[in-house]
């Protein structure tokens, strides 16, 4: 099974907002074989909140130095080149998210922006995890308890999952990823 964990960074939470950070873990099979960090500027006319500028901890100034979205994209498609054939309807990457619709729309977003139609060439797109859905399921059913909220740091304190630099997509994947591994244990021993 070939998983990629995913996280994005965005200048907010419009559908003109844009990706400034793309971090994520491709799984094979149980091993991880790449992490990436993707960096870029905004693109042009975008949706900016200073909101979220400050919640990821950067500014505008700095974002502009970084690549554009389309050299983002195209390092982003050569890393799932390495691991997908495009063309197998059957060789695709499961998306792992701890909320998979906002960083899936986010994403669908970034490639139609950029005028590529072939997102579902790497992902697919009837088959993912949201870790933030999980929780409320498993908390419904009595296998996790009800914290004050679920926030991916909460659940880090909970599952004693180290992480330093929330809204980090990078820190906030790896986070993810072990909160997941925590969970499918739960579900395992259940």
């Amino acid at each position: 099974m070939k998983l990629l964990y995913l996280d994005t960074e965005t200048t907010g939470l419009t559908d003109n907002s844009a990706i400034v950070q793309i971090a994520g873990a491709i799984e094979i099979d149980g091993e991880v074989v790449e992490w990436f960090n993707i960096r870029c500027k905004p693109h042009v006319g975008a949706d900016i909140s200073e909101n979220a500028l400050q919640t990821i901890g950067l500014t505008l100034e700095e974002l502009n130095k970084e690549q554009s979205p389309a050299d983002a994209l195209k390092e982003l498609e050569s890393i799932f080149s390495k691991y997908v054939d495009r063309y197998d309807k059957n060789d695709k990457l499961i998306m792992i998210c701890h909320n998979y619709p906002f960083d899936f729309r986010m994403l669908f977003n970034f490639y139609n922006r950029l005028n590529n139609k072939y997102m579902g060439s790497f992902l697919d797109f009837k088959l993912n995890v949201c870790t933030l859905n999980l929780i409320r399921s498993l908390q419904v059913i009595g296998i996790l308890p009800i914290l004050e909220n679920n926030k991916l740091e909460t659940w880090c304190k909970h599952f004693n999952v180290k992480l330093e630099n929330a809204h980090d997509a990078l820190e906030d994947i790896r986070a993810t990823r072990e909160v997941y591994l925590n969970i499918a244990k739960l579900l395992k021993k259940s």
